[in-house]
C-alpha cells in the first residue's frame, strides 16, 4: 500500500529520495510527506486519488517531456503547484536553456530547484503552496493575472506614456491591482512619468534572484498615489546588463500570481528580454504614429511578430498622436498600409506632454472630457480585460492594496496640470 503524500517527486534517480528527505527534515514541524514516482502514469493516478499540493519534476534529456507532463497536471488538478528540478549535468549543448525554462514557466511551472535539494529552496517553495482548509479540501486557486506588453519599432512614439497612463487609469478605478514593469531596461522613463524616485529597481531583483518570490516583488515595487505599483528600470545601461530574459520571465510569472494586471513597457528593440515578455503576454499593443517612416517600420514590426509566431488575434494596433492636418495620413490610410484594423486611435493633445513634464499622468486628471482622455479610458478598459470582479485581489482584500494619498492630490504638480485643463 502506498503512503499518502502531499508532495510527489517525478524522477528516475533513486538518489533524489535521500536528498529530499534531508532537505524536508530541515523544515521541522512543517515537514510534508513526500513520495517518489518514476513514471508519469503513477503520478496521474496519485493525482486522481489524493490531494497533492506540490509536484517536483526533474528534467530529462528531452525537456519537452516535462512541459507535456505539466500540461496534463494542470488539466487534472488546478490546485496542484508544479516546480521543476534541474538536472545536475545540465542540458545538452544543443538545448537553449533559457528557452526551455521560459517555455516551462509558460506551461505553469512556478519555480526551479537545483540539486542537491536544499531546505532553503523547499522552505521558500512550500511557503508559496496553498494550504488546505479545515474541511480537508484545498483552497480555491485564484486566476492568474492578465499580462500585456506595449511595444514599438522606435522610440519617441509615446509607447511609455500610453502604457503608464493606461496602468494609472486602471489602478485609479480601484477594482484591480496593477503592476507596471518598466522593461525598457536601458532607458526606462516610467518612474519619471510618475514622479517617483524608487529605492529599488529590477537590478535589485536580479541580485536577489535566488530569493525571488511574489512577496519580494511587492516589496520591491514603488507605489504611486493612484494605487499603481511600479518595478522600475535599472538606473543605467551598466546595471541593465544584469537583466536577462530568464529573469524577466520569472518576474512576470511570479507577478501575475499576486497582481490582477501586469503591464510591461518594453524597449524598442527585439532582443531576448523583449521576446521573453511577449512570450508570456496575453496581448501585445503595437504603438505607431501616422508618420510614414514610423509606419513603414511598423509594417516590419508586425511581420516580425508573425515570424516569431505571435498570433495576430492577440495583437492590438494603437495609432497615437493622430492629427487631422494637411499632408498627414488618415486612419484609413494607416489601416490600408498595415492591412490591419486600427484598434485604438489617440488624438494629439498638448496636455499629454505637459502632464509628462510635470510627472503627473494625464490619467490622474479630474476633468476627462477631451478626446484623448476618452480614448485613454477605452484603451485602459481593453487592457484590463474582462476579469471577474469578485475574483480580483482588491475585491478579496488581498495584497497589494494601496490607499491613495490624499495629500498627493493637492501637490503643485497636480495644480499645474489643472491649469492646462482649464
Amino acid at each position: 500500500m502506498s503512503i499518502t503524500a502531499s508532495v510527489l517527486i517525478l524522477s528516475t534517480d533513486d538518489k533524489i529520495v535521500s536528498e529530499a528527505k534531508l532537505a524536508f527534515d530541515g523544515l521541522g514541524e512543517d515537514t510534508p510527506r513526500f513520495r517518489l514516482v518514476k513514471q508519469s502514469s503513477h503520478l496521474f493516478e496519485a493525482l486522481r486519488t489524493q490531494s497533492i499540493s506540490l509536484v517536483l519534476i526533474e528534467f530529462t534529456e528531452n525537456p519537452k517531456e516535462l512541459t507535456n507532463v505539466v500540461g496534463q497536471i494542470r488539466s487534472a488538478s488546478t490546485q496542484t503547484r508544479v516546480a521543476a528540478i534541474l538536472r545536475p549535468e545540465g542540458f545538452p549543448e544543443s538545448v537553449n536553456e533559457s528557452a526551455v525554462l521560459i517555455e516551462a514557466m509558460r506551461c505553469g511551472v512556478c519555480d526551479f530547484l537545483r540539486r542537491p535539494l536544499s531546505t532553503a529552496d523547499l522552505s521558500r517553495l512550500m511557503s508559496q503552496t496553498p494550504r488546505s482548509n479545515p474541511t480537508g479540501s484545498s483552497t480555491t486557486s485564484k486566476p492568474l493575472g492578465r499580462v500585456v506588453s506595449f511595444i514599438s519599432n522606435k522610440g519617441g512614439v509615446g509607447k511609455s506614456t500610453l502604457s503608464t497612463n493606461a496602468a494609472v487609469a486602471i489602478a485609479r478605478r480601484g477594482k484591480q491591482s496593477v503592476l507596471l514593469i518598466d522593461g525598457s531596461i536601458q532607458m526606462g522613463v516610467a518612474a519619471a512619468l510618475l514622479d517617483l524616485q524608487p529605492t529599488a529597481t529590477l537590478t535589485d531583483l536580479a541580485r536577489e534572484s535566488d530569493r525571488l518570490d511574489p512577496t519580494m516583488i511587492r516589496q520591491t515595487a514603488a507605489v504611486h498615489s493612484s494605487g499603481l505599483h511600479l518595478l522600475a528600470a535599472p538606473a543605467d545601461a551598466v546595471e541593465a546588463m544584469e537583466i536577462d530574459d530568464l529573469l524577466i520571465a520569472r518576474i512576470i510569472t511570479l507577478a501575475r500570481q499576486t497582481y490582477d494586471i501586469v503591464i510591461v513597457d518594453t524597449f524598442p528593440m527585439f532582443d531576448q528580454v523583449v521576446i521573453a515578455a511577449l512570450d508570456l503576454s496575453d496581448r501585445v499593443y503595437v504603438v505607431l504614429e501616422n508618420v510614414l517612416p514610423t509606419l513603414l517600420g511598423g509594417v516590419k514590426l508586425l511581420n516580425v511578430l508573425e515570424r516569431i509566431g505571435y498570433p495576430a488575434e492577440r495583437q492590438s494596433v494603437i495609432l497615437n498622436r493622430q492629427q487631422r492636418v494637411t499632408g498627414s495620413l488618415s486612419v484609413d490610410d494607416v489601416a490600408d498600409r498595415l492591412q490591419r484594423d486600427i484598434d485604438h486611435v489617440l488624438p494629439f493633445d498638448k496636455r499629454v506632454m505637459a502632464a509628462a513634464n510635470c510627472g503627473v499622468p494625464v490619467a490622474m486628471a479630474t476633468i476627462r472630457f477631451s478626446g484623448f482622455s476618452r480614448a485613454l479610458e477605452d484603451l485602459a478598459s481593453d487592457v484590463a480585460g474582462h476579469l471577474d470582479s469578485t475574483q480580483s485581489r482588491v475585491a478579496l482584500n488581498e495584497q497589494p492594496l494601496v490607499t491613495p494619498d490624499p495629500i498627493a492630490e493637492e501637490t503643485p504638480l497636480s495644480s499645474s496640470l489643472g491649469e492646462f485643463e482649464r
